[in-house]
């Protein structure tokens, strides 16, 4: 999984992607940089076309918005309103951000973010003609990393992406901060390449592969367990495999590449699928009701479970759900806690009978040196302290002698 990876390794993948897209950004004619979709205004129109926009969308494009970059429309499944706020990871040149600034009207906002600076020029040297052609003025562009967005907490009503999280070496914290930014009630709207099976090794170590958004995708499943580990829910996956026979069937170099390297008889979309994610993040309680929300969900189960492994002595058990736990995208930080809080609860009860036994010990001595019989009852069963484990390291326990 993308957290495994050392912060030197994902910092090396940022800077290719960087590399690569900064190319493409400067460039109309060459594909060595990336997809082949990239070339020419007719590819990336064809594109286009073939994941779902219209005619009339793309009309209205400022030019030079549509690189041919997609590998779905997820304008198409965020039912966007008017006056919504509106998100766009990694947004290029600012195709599906235009597009969504037509949605929202006026008195909405799209805001486009990308980490790339060549990227970032192109879209706002766009917003002259988009303001020209769709007479609105109600989308800019900033210059950041996905997995740190330069947005605000709860201010988002809905994400968009196309074809992006598959670039990201730190996957499960551009889900966090997704959870971050959206709105209670907010929603997710996300095309993204995934995996079917594992990608042969010699795929996934092409530059061209990692440029054109194959080598860095992530297996479905993982994609669902990330997205529920970041606490969004009503997750809805759907593959689009035509994306991908499209792509096949127009011979794309990237993809030619690909097929050589399957196994004999199987075909790209075999492996390959283009992926609509919807999900939602949860609503706040209303505040006249005083109940807190649940943040209970999968994730959080596995680290109850590693918790409950290590209270047991189990190391079957916490092998496994430790390995369950990192599938759903939890960082080995968060189990490091929850094994530190175990062992506390562990060590409580030893420690609150030690102090006990010293405090029983204490009280007869004091009443023998006083000249008086020993308590027999000093620390009674029935006095014994009560335990209470508050945090890693922290036993406190009440009682003491009846004189």
């Amino acid at each position: 999984m993308e957290n495994e990876r050392s912060p030197e390794t994902q910092e090396q993948i940022r800077s290719a992607v960087r590399e690569g897209y900064g190319r493409i950004a400067q460039s109309e004619e060459s594909c060595d940089c990336g997809p082949a979709s990239c070339c020419g205004s007719g590819s990336a129109r064809r594109v286009a076309q073939a994941v779902g926009y219209s005619e009339a969308e793309l009309a209205a494009l400022p030019e030079g918005a549509n690189m041919g970059l997609s590998c779905g429309n997820p304008t198409a499944i965020a039912s966007l309103e008017a006056g919504e706020v509106v998100l766009d990871l990694g947004s290029g040149g600012g195709f599906d951000a235009f597009i969504a600034g037509q949605k929202v009207g006026p008195s909405g906002r799209v805001i486009g973010v990308d980490m790339t600076a060549e990227m970032l020029a192109k879209a706002r040297r766009n917003i002259a003609a988009y303001r020209e052609r769709a007479g609105l003025d109600n989308v800019e562009f900033r210059l950041g990393e996905i997995e740190h967005l330069p947005v605000a907490d709860a201010s988002v009503d809905a994400v968009l992406s196309n074809c992006v999280l598959n670039l990201s070496p730190d996957k499960p914290q551009v889900w966090r901060e997704i959870a971050r930014v959206l709105k209670p009630g907010g929603r997710v709207a996300i095309s993204d390449l995934a995996l079917l099976r594992p990608l042969p090794e010699a795929v996934r170590e092409m530059f061209a592969a990692l440029i054109g958004c194959v080598a860095g995708a992530a297996p479905v499943e993982e994609t669902r367990a990330m997205i529920e580990a970041a606490g969004l829910t009503e997750i809805v996956l759907t593959p689009k495999p035509e994306y991908i026979e499209a792509m096949s069937d127009w011979k794309d170099p990237l993809y030619r590449r690909i097929i050589e390297h399957l196994p004999p008889g199987s075909s790209v979309s075999d492996t390959i699928t283009s992926l609509d994610i919807a999900a939602r993040k949860s609503e706040q309680p209303s505040a006249c009701c005083g109940q807190p929300q649940s943040v209970y969900n999968l994730a959080v189960a596995e680290l109850v479970a590693v918790g409950a492994a290590i209270a047991s002595n189990c190391e079957p058990c916490f092998k496994y759900h430790y390995g369950e736990a990192r599938k759903r995208g939890i960082a080995r930080e968060d189990i490091a806690r929850a094994v530190a809080m175990a062992q506390a609860v562990k060590e409580a009860p030893a420690q609150a009978i030690l102090k006990m036994a010293e405090q029983y010990l204490e009280c007869n001595v004091t009443a023998r040196e006083a000249g008086a019989p020993p308590k027999g009852t000093c620390c009674a069963a029935s006095e014994q302290p009560a335990i209470r484990v508050a945090a890693p390291n922290e036993v406190s326990s009440s009682g003491g002698c009846r004189q």
